[in-house]
């Protein structure tokens, strides 16, 4: 006759399932945890503010459910958008935040619109939101191919960089300057700017 453990007893696992289990349970925490930036990526998050801004503008030019955001190298920018939003993706090439969410599709931005991780959003997005890692011009150039793969037709670009970008967004992506700067929560010695190829100034709500 089978014995079948009464509620007092305690219950032990095989130690190969408890390993599975603690693994499981350790990147469960870890991907939930608030992660630091990754200096060796050129990382910089935004601070608290331009957080606000930025969600606040999606949700000013979204015009309903329908509408697509994309996110490119901007993760901190995830949760809020995606919180506020409901058809938002994160594109990252640091992993850590692929294990967060679905929505979350790891993207290399030197192999520009040669991305493969990227061929089932062709002419996707209604708006784009890119943060390119490094201000250089191969950077943009091959983050402008991504956009111009990605986004549709009549889509908005919103581009966040340093102001020595401002020629390349220009010739790249026939994006202008927009009053609105972007501020992290580190000091950086670069200053930077916002670009748009719309009037993105006039979503810009402040406090």
């Amino acid at each position: 006759m089978t014995q079948t453990p009464s509620d007092d007893e305690e219950i032990c696992l095989p130690s190969d399932t408890l390993q599975i289990l603690q693994e499981f349970l350790a990147e469960k925490a870890a991907a939930e945890e608030d992660l630091e930036e990754n200096w060796q990526l050129s990382q910089f998050w935004y601070d608290e503010e331009t957080i606000s801004i930025l969600t606040g503008a999606c949700r000013e030019i979204s015009p309903g459910e329908n509408f697509k955001i994309g996110l490119f190298s901007c993760p901190s920018l995830y949760k809020s958008v995606s919180s506020a939003l409901p058809n938002v993706h994160l594109f990252e090439y640091d992993e850590r935040f692929l294990r967060q969410d679905q929505n979350c599709v790891f993207y290399d931005y030197t192999k520009g619109r040669n991305n493969k991780t990227l061929e089932e959003f062709h002419h996707y997005f209604d708006l784009v939101l890119a943060d390119p890692p490094f201000l250089s011009e191969e950077c943009i150039s091959k983050t402008a191919e991504v956009l111009h793969s990605v986004l549709k037709p009549d889509g908005k670009i919103i581009l966040c960089s340093g102001v020595v970008v401002t020629p390349w967004a220009e010739k790249y992506l026939h994006l202008r300057p927009c009053n609105f700067q972007p501020r992290h929560k580190r000091n950086l010695g670069n200053e930077f700017a916002s670009f748009a190829n719309f009037n993105l100034d006039h979503f810009i709500q402040r406090k």
